[in-house]
């Protein structure tokens, strides 16, 4: 238990030393998904009054996958169901899932095969967007795997309050 938060508090200090928040934002979605075991990976950030969830990092994702997935309303794939429920939402097997079908000829045609996703939450339990990492195929991730990516999340949460407040505070 103290790892995590050994971990933690060294990665709110990496954050608050960062001159550039999206660099170190990035760095940390680089390290959620490989820790994940993948090397695709994706940031989506909600904006809640339309509904949606807009890509802010994408990591080595095919272009077929972009183009079919670019916009998750909230409550479908795993990024809009993980953030809808506020909790990890992991889909197996995309060709087959039948809450994947709006996405699954995206999935097919770029040989994405699984993925899952977090809610990236901040302190008060606001949902900022989600964290996923993808697979070329069927894939379901351990309970040790999600509690990791959540606690990077988490640190990813961070960054984008800090962020915010930063460009608040520039603007002021």
């Amino acid at each position: 238990m103290n790892d995590r938060f050994d971990f933690l508090r060294a990665g709110h200090r990496h954050i608050a030393d960062s001159t550039n928040l999206k660099q170190t934002i990035s760095g940390l979605v680089k390290m959620a998904v490989a820790t994940s075991g993948t090397d695709m990976g994706s940031l989506f950030l909600l904006h809640k009054n339309e509904g949606v969830l807009h890509p802010y990092i994408l990591l080595n994702l095919p272009l077929t996958y972009i183009k079919g997935c670019a916009e998750v309303p909230v409550g479908t794939q795993c990024c809009g169901r993980a953030v809808l429920h506020k909790i990890p939402w992991v889909v197996e097997d995309m060709w087959s899932d039948p809450l994947f079908s709006d996405c699954r000829d995206a999935a097919m045609n770029s040989g994405v095969r699984a993925a899952f996703s977090v809610p990236v939450l901040s302190d008060t339990g606001e949902c900022l967007g989600s964290l996923a990492s993808h697979f070329r195929e069927v894939h379901r991730p351990g309970q040790d795997t999600l509690d990791t990516i959540q606690m990077m999340g988490s640190l990813i949460a961070y960054a984008l309050t800090r962020s915010t407040q930063l460009l608040a505070a520039r603007e002021a």
